[in-house]
């Protein structure tokens, strides 16, 4: 084990230093070269955080919202937020740790402002339209072959039980609010046995988001599409195998073997 890495485990569980542990792993990040496009960095980056431990949960620490800066242990949609906020934070005039946590504050909540628990964006969906509207990611999901998603959103109001912030009356109001304005959008996906037929139209460093069969609940999983051997693989945060990796099996094959998952969202950066 290096002294870094000895170094870093002593500081997970000293709640005043962990900042300080993600900001050298940020510092690390800027460190890494430049590719030749921004997705190439984005990938390089991606590629970076592989082997980094799986955590969910990880942004229900506080007791008041607040912005959490976790490089540490991720989640698959942490893992997706964060390697966004470092190509981002590469390519700005300032790569400072500040401006980082500002470009997360940006992706993870609704117009960037933290104003409690129903501002952060709970949904895949919402995230993709800010993100889209803000001029960071396109949605080409439609262009590439997808069909109408037809599902009402609604699960986290739906199963109120399992968020213990819903038991305050407002905050549950709101999120209702936010599931009936995204209810009056349209969102396309593409269906899991469709995958492979399009796997063409998908590029290195596309950001999938993986459609639920739940009801209710608008995505499963996401994470960066990376090609091995001529196919088009996962670099996600997985639970299954409690880490950052690039899946084993092509991403249409991944799909295929877990029911709960419907299709794909694809965006590019």
């Amino acid at each position: 084990m290096t002294k870094y890495a000895t170094f870093g485990l002593l500081l997970i569980n000293l709640g005043t230093f962990a900042q300080s542990a993600d900001e050298m792993l940020f510092m690390q990040a800027m460190k890494i070269p430049k590719g030749k496009t921004k997705t190439e960095t984005l990938i390089a980056l991606a590629k970076s955080k592989i082997d980094t431990p799986y955590q969910g949960g990880t942004l229900e620490i506080n007791s008041k919202e607040s912005l959490v800066c976790n490089l540490r242990a991720l989640d698959c949609w942490t893992f997706v937020e964060n390697v966004i906020a470092l190509n981002e934070t590469k390519y700005s005039s300032k790569q400072t740790y500040n401006l980082f946590q500002k470009q997360l504050q940006m992706l993870r909540y609704r117009n960037g402002e933290i104003n409690g628990y129903a501002s952060r964006l709970h949904y895949f969906v919402e995230w993709l339209v800010q993100s889209t509207e803000n001029g960071i990611l396109r949605n080409i999901t439609n262009e590439i072959g997808g069909r109408k998603m037809v599902k009402q959103i609604n699960f986290m109001s739906n199963n109120r039980k399992l968020y213990p912030k819903l038991k305050d009356e407002l905050v549950f109001e709101k999120i209702v609010d936010t599931e009936d304005n995204l209810n009056s959008y349209t969102f396309y996906y593409v269906a899991k046995d469709d995958v492979s037929r399009i796997e063409n139209k998908i590029k290195e460093g596309d950001l999938i988001a993986i459609t639920s069969k739940i009801a209710g609940l608008d995505c499963n999983h996401e994470g960066f599409a990376v090609k091995q051997n001529g196919r088009i693989h996962l670099l996600h945060a997985s639970a299954d195998f409690k880490k950052v990796m690039i899946s084993p099996e092509p991403l249409a094959d991944y799909l295929q073997k877990i029911k709960k998952h419907s299709g794909i969202m694809v965006l590019r950066y």
